[in-house]
This record gives C-alpha cells, sequence and structure tokens, in this order.
C-alpha cells in the first residue's frame, strides 16, 4: 500500500471500532447494517492483500541466490576434479568441455549456468568409474542432480513474484473503492443523528478523519487519479473553499466566499500544500474531459492532512 492508502486503512479501522462501539446507535440507521457489513468486510480484504503485497518479494530472491551460489560451487569443485583427471589422461577435448573457474560461472546468466552445470554432470557421467578416486561418484552426482534441478525451478519465481504484487495492487484498488463508497453511505446515514447525537456524531467525524503526523510541515499531501484506470491525473484543479460558506452546487459564491486556494496537480497526480488555515475545506477537483469531484478535508495545526481523490472521465 502507498502512505495514502495506509492513512486510509487506518481511518477505516478507526470508524470501525468506533461505531462497533456504539451499535446502539447505528444499528436502527436506514441502510446503515448493510454499508458497515460492507465495510468491515472490505477492510478484512484489504488486510490481506496488503500483507501479500508487503511480503518481502527479495526473499524469493535471495533464496534464488543462494541456490544459485551451491551450483557454482558444486560446479565449480567438479571442474576442478575433471580438469585433474582430464590432464593425467591426457584428455585435451575434455578438458576444454569442462574447465571454468567459480568466478566465472558466478558471471554466468541463470540459463546458462543450469547448462554449465547439466554439462559437467553429462560428462562425469559419461567418464564415472574413472573419477571415483577423484571424489566423482554416483552420491556426488545426485546431489549435483539435485542442485541443477533447484536453481533451474527456482529462476522463474522472481517474476512470478512481481506478478503476484501487481495483481495486489490491482486488487487493492479495487478494494478501496468499496470501502470509499461503504463509508460515504455510511456517512449519509450518520447525518440523521447529527443533532440528537451530538457527542457520537462528533466522535464518528473525528475517528473519519485521514491525517497523517510527523514531522512534515506540509498541510495538504493530495493525490487524483483517474476512477476507471488508477493512473495519477496530471494538471487536474484542485480548488479549496472554507466550509460555511456560501455553496450553489458545491462551487463557492463570490462575494460571501472566496476560493482560499487553487492548484495543480503535478506529473504524477500529486499535490503539496504547504500551509492552509486550520479549518474545514470543501475541496473541488476539475479536469477538462472529468466530473467534477467535490469532498471536504479537515486540517488541524501541526497535522498533515492527506487528500485522495478519484475522477470519473465523462
Amino acid at each position: 500500500m502507498d502512505s495514502i492508502q495506509k492513512s486510509k486503512i487506518g481511518m477505516g479501522m478507526v470508524t470501525r471500532d468506533y461505531v462497533l462501539q456504539n451499535a446502539t446507535i447505528t444499528d436502527s440507521l436506514p441502510n446503515f447494517s448493510v454499508n458497515f457489513t460492507l465495510c468491515q468486510s472490505t477492510i478484512i480484504e484489504i488486510q490481506a492483500i496488503a500483507e501479500l503485497q508487503d511480503f518481502e518479494k527479495t526473499g524469493i530472491t535471495e533464496s534464488k541466490s543462494q541456490l544459485r551460489m551451491n551450483l557454482c560451487n558444486s560446479a565449480a569443485d567438479y571442474s576442478r576434479k575433471m580438469v585433474a583427471f582430464a590432464a593425467f589422461t591426457n584428455n585435451a577435448v575434455l578438458l576444454q568441455e569442462i574447465k571454468i573457474s567459480l568466478s566465472d560461472l558466478k558471471r554466468l546468466a541463470a540459463i546458462d549456468l543450469k547448462t554449465k552445470g547439466q554439462e559437467l554432470y553429462d560428462r562425469a557421467q559419461s567418464n564415472l568409474g574413472e573419477l571415483a578416486t577423484y571424489g566423482i561418484v554416483a552420491e556426488t552426482q545426485t546431489t549435483l542432480k539435485t542442485l541443477i534441478s533447484e536453481f533451474n525451478a527456482s529462476i522463474p519465481k522472481p517474476r512470478l513474484g512481481i506478478d503476484e504484487k501487481k495483481q495486489a495492487t490491482q486488487q487493492l484498488a479495487a478494494l478501496f473503492k468499496t470501502l470509499d463508497t461503504a463509508l460515504n453511505n455510511m456517512d449519509l446515514a450518520i447525518e440523521i443523528v447529527r443533532l440528537t447525537q451530538v457527542n457520537f456524531y462528533n466522535g464518528y467525524k473525528t475517528a473519519r478523519k485521514i491525517i497523517a503526523t510527523g514531522a512534515s510541515t506540509l498541510a495538504v499531501k493530495g493525490l487524483v487519479k483517474d476512477a476507471t484506470t488508477g493512473a495519477p491525473v496530471k494538471g487536474a484543479q484542485v480548488e479549496f473553499c472554507r466550509e460555511g460558506a456560501a455553496m450553489i452546487m458545491g462551487k463557492a459564491q463570490t462575494g460571501t466566499s472566496k476560493i482560499v486556494l487553487s492548484k495543480k496537480t503535478a506529473d504524477k497526480g500529486g499535490l503539496l500544500v504547504k500551509f492552509l488555515p486550520a479549518g474545514r475545506y470543501q475541496v473541488t477537483v476539475k479536469k477538462v474531459g472529468y466530473a467534477d469531484v467535490v469532498t471536504s478535508i479537515d486540517v488541524n495545526d501541526n497535522e498533515m492532512c492527506l487528500l485522495y481523490v478519484e475522477i470519473m472521465k465523462n
């Protein structure tokens, strides 16, 4: 998961726990239970996929590296022994075929190393009756054959690991969309008790904040993506307006209120706001060819607020 997704799943878990503690209030809200159930199950799925995504894929590569070293060492040992055999029997052809140093073996591509190991095995097998006094016997042949097979089986694994991680990333994007939908529907239902359950309502709104704290001096860190492809959207116009001002169709009106900040996203869809006065803001994201998106964020002093928006093409 990226930093924004980590903050979002953290918010989701806090919201989930807060709702569970106040089930007597939420159980009677229309459509709340079905969306809360979806929220819970989606969080579980995100956590499972994130574990797969965060699994140290280099472990696969490290395993392959160890298998490679094992094969290199064994092949080099075979080469030294067979070089002695070829020299003592005046077999110049065999000497040319099997002479290779450990450093040269280490430099071989994976498939070439596997091939060289197989060549050493085959040449030894052809001369096995005479190689016993050189330390090459049926048992060592079995060991070398196993090393070759294990290394050969490991060759495609790092690529499979990358593919798995790519699939996990795609699944996470879809799951976060589902989580957003469930949470947004829960928000709608929560508005019903805004005046009758003030303490609960305020606590819920606090739980729903997506905030990354730390030493950063940034007020807002944002990311805008294409809702369909997940690709970052460059040049999207992001407008911040203090809530509580006059709004018509989600847009700030001149006179009573004004847009306090307007910025465009960078090449990778990112947005950084170094300073923004504390308060609640309505944020409008615009891009030619896309439908406008309006959302709200809370900016607090000495905290960085994360803004994640997906926009859909018209």
